[in-house]
């Protein structure tokens, strides 16, 4: 069976942003609101223990409605990246689907933590093999444990591609970020230092988009390759 081309995943993924910039809109969004999640937890104090209870509960309440936006904005950029459908023929299927999603992304993190409870390995293995369930949801649709069924079953024999792609973008996004945040700190000289990430928000939009475009081509590659397999 043919194995996964990082080069054209990662390549036309980012095709696909410059093909469809309305896939950064939902990024944007998310990228916006977890610089703002960031900029509250400066404004707390880096010591855990002179933050008060109230404030702590704040925190907590505004980092879960923010996750939860987040996997809805996720799934936005994943149907955007896929489909040639309208934004807001995006948003209503995300909608759709919020649910499925958001069952499958706790049943993936539980996973996962598991995993890596166990001895780290078995964390990160699981964590790529089964991280093409988002786009089994939204691509093709599929219910919650076939989903996660789906990436295991895609994924064979591609673990290390699709590790790859992770870290490709990973490195990028994280070489590029620390660029930016450093060069503002050093050009205001640590004055505003509570709103860099704010100034980073472009860039995180770029590589957030980049990553859920990447992996919706590496998804069709894998399904397209499975299904050629079935009728040969």
């Amino acid at each position: 069976m043919k194995k996964l081309d990082i080069e054209v995943a990662v390549a036309e993924g980012f095709r696909t942003i410059l093909k469809k910039p309305t896939v950064l809109l939902p990024s944007f969004i998310s990228s916006l609101l977890f610089a703002y999640l960031f900029y509250i937890s400066m404004q707390l104090g880096i010591k855990p223990e002179e933050i008060k209870p109230k404030e702590a509960l704040f925190f907590l309440k505004i980092f879960i409605v923010i996750i939860l936006i987040a996997i809805y904005l996720d799934s936005v950029t994943v149907r955007l990246a896929y489909t040639k459908s309208s934004v807001l023929r995006a948003f209503g299927f995300a909608l759709k689907k919020y649910i499925f999603v958001l069952v499958a992304t706790l049943i993936y993190a539980l996973i996962v933590a598991l995993g890596t409870l166990a001895l780290i390995v078995p964390g990160i293995y699981l964590a790529v093999r089964l991280y093409y369930f988002i786009d089994a949801i939204l691509i093709d649709e599929k219910g919650i444990i076939e989903s996660l069924r789906t990436s295991w079953r895609i994924a064979k024999g591609n673990w290390w591609a699709t590790f790859l792609i992770l870290l490709i973008l990973g490195i990028f996004s994280f070489f590029i970020n620390m660029l930016i945040s450093s060069t503002f700190t050093i050009v205001l000289l640590g004055k505003y230092r509570d709103y860099i990430y704010v100034a980073q928000v472009p860039m995180v939009t770029v590589f957030r988009a980049w990553n859920y475009s990447a992996f919706v081509q590496a998804y069709l590659m894998l399904r397209n390759r499975e299904i050629n397999h079935a009728l040969s």
